[in-house]
């Protein structure tokens, strides 16, 4: 392929042989008097040409330069097809925002004309406008404008297309068919997972997903604005000091020495205490508070928090839940580093919001509302994500179904037929699994049988023993009518239960309002 070059071609390989070092596309046409578009034309041909012994590369913000094959060619970016670069070109935008660049630099790194990077900007804006984000042009520069939590969202999905594509074994995110069925190798997300992976075997700690995605994603921020040399115009936040002689501190130190190591930069100090927040809220999780001036009143507040929002959710939901000891536990857990994260800007994406939001619709609107409501002007966080709602409903489900689902405990009173007594309480189980059949107990026995723990007597004998219990009659083949007895009971009690619920949960809620006020 290389025999059917131009002669300008030609020259331009002679040029870069002789320069042993990059040129940029602009130095190309001032040599050869043509068009850097022209230049960019034949790059594009160069970089299909298999050589022997050389190989085309493109250095970011330095251009282009012929190295031998066994170079080490990681800074390449290769020429692939238009959906590819597109993806390419996407998660750059991304990991810079909202920091911006030109159409000129763009060009130059993917070896294509500017119209063509223009044409690409047409899909993108299409492609995030779901995620709420937008695709500015202004004479400074182009740039994605957007909330954080917006771009780490779509960041999120790109990379877990990216490790599902590499193999990764957990994958729940609705990854869109536009970035699914695109081959995603940016050469960034392979060097980055590399250095996580050894981060967590060297210090022995297992990232969960949501963490381990907002710390790849600002990994790639810190990386690609590093190494663009690419400098906010706004002062970054700082939150409390580090703590050098904690584990994260040194995890975090480890870290950046393996980033500064690999790509030859330094990290600002806002950097480095970026990435220390953010292990920092992941130890929270596991009851770690770094800082013990603070942990005193972290808890105090964390803890009304987590009260306020039982007694929010029980009042709506009808179900008493402050006697949930392990969801008060598990949601105070959960809230302690939330708090952190939302006070400190971590947003943390929730890969399955919007099975949560399909599937536990009702709990989503009610711990949403309550959420707001209890954290009025920012009591305790300056917003809380649908993100965090999302985990938080997931706490109150499983508490709100186990309450829902508790069996109503039944007694069998039958003749003394052994058979058929045993025939209609293995109907009743797979008819009704609300119901829990303690006990089976014959005609001749009832008069001495403990109906204490029993809230339903079902029973085929006419005159049974007297007590205080509602006792349904049956027949021993349940037949539909039974069935509909039956089933209206077991509606009547779970409407009885919630409304007695309701009234328990009023009691506590003056000491709550009085907890409340105190801050």
């Amino acid at each position: 392929m290389a025999n059917n070059l131009n002669e300008r071609q030609k020259k331009i390989l002679k040029i870069l042989q002789d320069a042993n070092s990059f040129l940029t596309a602009s130095d190309l046409s001032c040599q050869l008097s043509v068009s850097t578009k022209t230049i960019y034309r034949d790059i594009q041909e160069l970089a299909n040409c298999n050589f022997e012994e050389y190989k085309l590369i493109k250095k970011e913000n330095l251009g282009y330069m012929l190295v031998k094959e066994h170079r080490n060619d990681e800074d390449f970016i290769s020429i692939s097809n238009p959906e590819e670069r597109r993806i390419n070109l996407l998660l750059y935008l991304l990991s810079i925002a909202p920091m911006k660049t030109s159409i000129q630099k763009l060009s130059e790194r993917y070896f294509v004309s500017q119209s063509s990077i223009l044409n690409d900007f047409k899909h993108i804006e299409k492609r995030i406008e779901p995620y709420c984000l937008k695709l500015r042009r202004e004479r400074s520069g182009t740039f994605i404008k957007g909330h954080q939590l917006s771009v780490n969202r779509l960041m999120s999905v790109m990379i877990e297309s990216f490790l599902k594509q590499a193999g990764d074994p957990f994958s729940q995110y609705a990854i869109p068919a536009f970035i699914d069925q695109v081959k995603n190798d940016y050469i960034r997300l392979h060097e980055i997972k590399k250095i996580l992976h050894d981060i967590q075997e060297e210090h022995e700690i297992l990232l969960d997903q949501p963490f381990y995605l907002t710390l790849f994603c600002s990994l790639l921020s810190v990386v690609e604005k590093n190494l663009n040399q690419l400098q906010p115009a706004f002062q970054e936040k700082s939150f409390e000091p580090v703590d050098s002689s904690s584990k994260i501190y040194s995890i975090t130190k480890d870290l950046v020495k393996k980033l500064e190591e690999y790509y030859s930069f330094r990290l600002k100090r806002s950097d480095f205490n970026k990435l220390y927040y953010i292990f920092k809220a992941y130890k929270l999780n596991s009851r770690i508070l770094l800082n013990q001036e603070t942990e005193e009143i972290m808890n105090e507040k964390v803890n009304l928090l987590s009260k306020q929002l039982i007694k929010g959710i029980s009042e709506k939901s009808g179900y008493f839940l402050e006697d949930d000891e392990l969801l008060n536990e598990q949601l105070t857990l959960h809230l302690h580093s939330m708090v952190y994260r939302l006070n400190h800007d971590i947003y943390i994406v929730n890969p399955i919001l919007k099975s949560i939001q399909s599937n536990f619709k009702e709990t989503f609107e009610m711990v949403k509302e309550c959420a707001e409501l209890v954290n009025m002007k920012g009591c305790f966080v300056k917003h809380i994500t649908d993100e965090e709602i999302g985990y938080i409903t997931l706490y109150f489900q499983i508490s709100i179904d186990d309450k829902a689902t508790k069996k109503i405990p039944v007694l069998i009173e039958c003749s003394s037929g052994i058979g058929t007594s045993h025939l209609l309480s293995e109907k009743i189980r797979k008819t009704f699994p609300n119901l829990d059949i303690k006990r089976i107990v014959s005609q001749h026995r009832t008069k001495i049988c403990d109906y204490s723990d029993i809230e339903l007597v079902i029973s085929t004998v006419k005159t049974h023993n007297a007590n205080n219990k509602p006792t349904i009659l049956v027949s021993p083949i349940l037949n539909k009518e039974d069935k509909h007895k039956i089933e209206k009971f077991i509606d009547d009690y779970y409407k009885k239960q919630k409304t007695i619920n309701m009234h328990e949960g009023i009691d506590s809620e003056k000491q709550l309002n009085n907890l409340f006020t105190e801050y």
